[in-house]
């Protein structure tokens, strides 16, 4: 049984990833371990596929000392060997990511009824099943689940899940130094979108984008560059071709420094199908860019329309060339813009408000706890 800690920063915390390859869920799960361990609560980091993790993720656990526990052996064996983990190190709170995670700490707080469990929702849509499941998971078995997105909460609250324990804390985003931008004498614009090789990103409607944009301003020198990875890579490759524009677009596989690639560009562009709150456009505005994006998920969150971007309908090549042609016009107004983009993000997505509204639920599910 945990210990009654006399203050939420002297509670004990495990944080729960179902896997530490890179993405989204798994860099916020490092970032909100830094910030409490930095924080100095006790923190204890648990990957359920120990056996899965980036080696950058690795040496950034080692590098800053987090309590590690990478589990492995069957299904049976991991739930055991977490449970006797959480009461080993007497954890008052378990923080959760993804369907999997979530069900553990759910089910484990089943057995142990004096940890509070809180898990994790990152988009604002799931396959159906998954829907399902994360459903009763939220409703039955967690005290509260954190949504990275306004989107998803109204969404998913019309469909049954309960609103009160519905909590939405934005993404944070390390800042990088800042950096000069890239001087091109060429005069070349250079638009980027960074995101997985997958459907719901739609490079489709983004390389028909930039070739009716090559089209209607054959006098302007550009480049798309396009950094990820995924199962899609050939598809994207063979419809630059078909489209006879691979000559201006630049694929990068999975890069080291994504931050230094962002820092040559002039525009990002995203043209996703759905979101829950974009990594890559903090990033993107974090490096000084204007964004035109599709307005879903929470983007209308980090794009001000017409102050650090625009947002456009979903595969909307026509409204999505026209914005990106305004841009292309006024170097003044992309710099305004990527300008606005910083202020944004240094005022609403920083370490700091993460923290803050973490340990804010924490204080709270903790006061609801006593009451009961």
């Amino acid at each position: 049984m945990p210990a009654r800690a006399s203050s939420i920063t002297d509670m004990k915390v495990a944080i729960l990833c179902k896997t530490l390859h890179k993405g989204g869920a798994e860099k916020q799960a490092l970032i909100l371990t830094k910030l409490l361990s930095d924080k100095g609560m006790d923190v204890s980091l648990i990957n359920w596929y120990g056996n899965k993790i980036d080696h950058k993720y690795l040496s950034f656990i080692t590098d800053n000392s987090f309590r590690y526990f990478p589990l492995s052996g069957n299904y049976l064996k991991k739930f055991r060997t977490f449970g006797k983990t959480i009461r080993r190190n007497d954890v008052s709170i378990v923080v959760s990511y993804l369907t999997l995670p979530n069900f553990v700490s759910g089910l484990t707080r089943l057995f142990n009824k004096e940890i509070l469990s809180i898990g994790g929702i990152r988009n604002e849509k799931l396959p159906y099943h998954k829907f399902f499941f994360e459903k009763l998971i939220h409703n039955i078995l967690n005290d509260a689940t954190v949504f990275n997105n306004y989107s998803a909460k109204k969404k998913f609250v019309k469909l049954g899940f309960k609103s009160e324990k519905i909590h939405v804390i934005h993404n944070a985003l390390a800042l990088a130094p800042n950096q000069e931008k890239d001087m091109k004498p060429d005069g070349e614009i250079r638009i980027i979108t960074v995101g997985r090789f997958v459907k719901q990103k739609d490079y489709v409607t983004a390389l028909r984008a930039f070739n009716a944009l090559l089209r209607q301003n054959n006098r302007t020198k550009f480049a798309y560059y396009i950094v990820g990875y995924g199962p899609l890579e050939n598809k994207i490759r063979n419809l630059a071709q078909k489209l006879e524009i691979n000559d201006k677009v630049k694929i990068f596989l999975n890069p080291p420094d994504i931050h230094g690639i962002l820092n040559k560009c002039d525009i990002f562009l995203s043209t996703s199908l759905f979101e829950g709150v974009s990594n890559s456009i903090m990033e993107a505005m974090a490096a000084g860019l204007p964004v035109v994006a599709t307005n879903v998920g929470d983007n209308n969150y980090l794009i001000k329309d017409g102050f650090n971007g625009f947002l456009v309908p979903c595969r909307d090549t026509t409204k999505i060339v026209e914005k990106l042609e305004i841009l292309t016009r006024s170097q003044t107004l992309r710099k305004d813009f990527g300008r606005n983009s910083l202020i944004l993000i240094r005022r609403e997505f920083s370490n700091e408000k993460m923290l803050e509204n973490y340990l804010k639920l924490f204080s709270e599910l903790t006061q609801n706890r006593r009451v009961l």
